[in-house]
């Protein structure tokens, strides 16, 4: 899937050395409103930008990024008949995140944020938890995904996680075939394609059930917008 990047990313993401990758996670734990839990996949916390209820990093730049070794699985795409999902497993320490999905419907539909950027674009300062050098809040690929289902045991909680829209990058046809007409069924009737340069009268017919018949009941078959001759679903036996 593209991403528009800044150039500070794209200047980043061509070095061949000195540039360091992270990616943050930010899960919604409220089912009805935003409660984000910031993450970072590493060994120590950092601060890192917040994020808004919009899914954009807002400019707050103290906001606590909990490290833990976030494992990112590979993302599946369709080719194989599966929808495109990927998984992304936490931590279980102290069972805390698995008692948060527990009291909240294992956030089933909730949104994840993936965010990869670079380390020195986070948050600069004098502690620890400064990693960044200059800060830009823009200079980073967004993933976000819904969680689909979750997995737990005492180690880890994963939570497998898919596209909102499962179809990507598919032109999708204008028109179907089918025995009834697509103008009566898009609501289009009596429109222009129904029409042409003809009339119907609204008062006489004023609604139309999308077959022939009523078609040549108003003498306006040559705008038919169906298709008679494909088969109705079954089986057809010829003698």
């Amino acid at each position: 899937m593209p991403y528009n990047v800044t150039a500070t990313f794209s200047n980043s993401q061509v070095r061949l050395s000195g540039e360091r990758q992270v990616e943050l996670y930010v899960i919604n734990a409220s089912l009805s409103g935003w409660l984000p839990m910031y993450y970072y996949n590493g060994n120590q916390d950092i601060f890192g930008f917040n994020m808004t209820a919009s899914g954009n990093l807002g400019a707050t730049d103290n906001e606590n990024y909990t490290g833990l070794p976030i494992e990112r699985g590979l993302i599946k795409n369709s080719l194989d008949g599966q929808i495109t999902e990927v998984s992304v497993t936490v931590p279980n320490v102290n069972r805390v995140m698995e008692s948060i999905i527990q009291g909240s419907n294992y956030l089933r539909g909730n949104e994840v944020h993936i965010i990869t950027g670079f380390a020195k674009n986070l948050p600069s300062g004098s502690t620890a938890k400064h990693i960044g050098e200059t800060p830009d809040r823009f200079a980073i690929i967004p993933e976000k995904m819904y969680i689909d289902s979750v997995t737990s045991d005492e180690n880890a909680v994963v939570f497998s996680c898919k596209s909102k829209f499962t179809l990507r990058n598919v032109v999708l046809p204008g028109r179907t075939f089918c025995k009834e007409c697509a103008w009566a069924l898009k609501g289009k009737y009596r429109g222009t394609e129904c029409l042409g340069s003809g009339n119907i009268s609204a008062t006489t017919f004023p609604d139309c059930d999308s077959t022939l018949e009523q078609c040549r009941e108003r003498q306006n078959t040559a705008r038919f917008g169906g298709f008679p001759s494909v088969p109705n679903r079954g089986f057809s036996v010829i003698s």
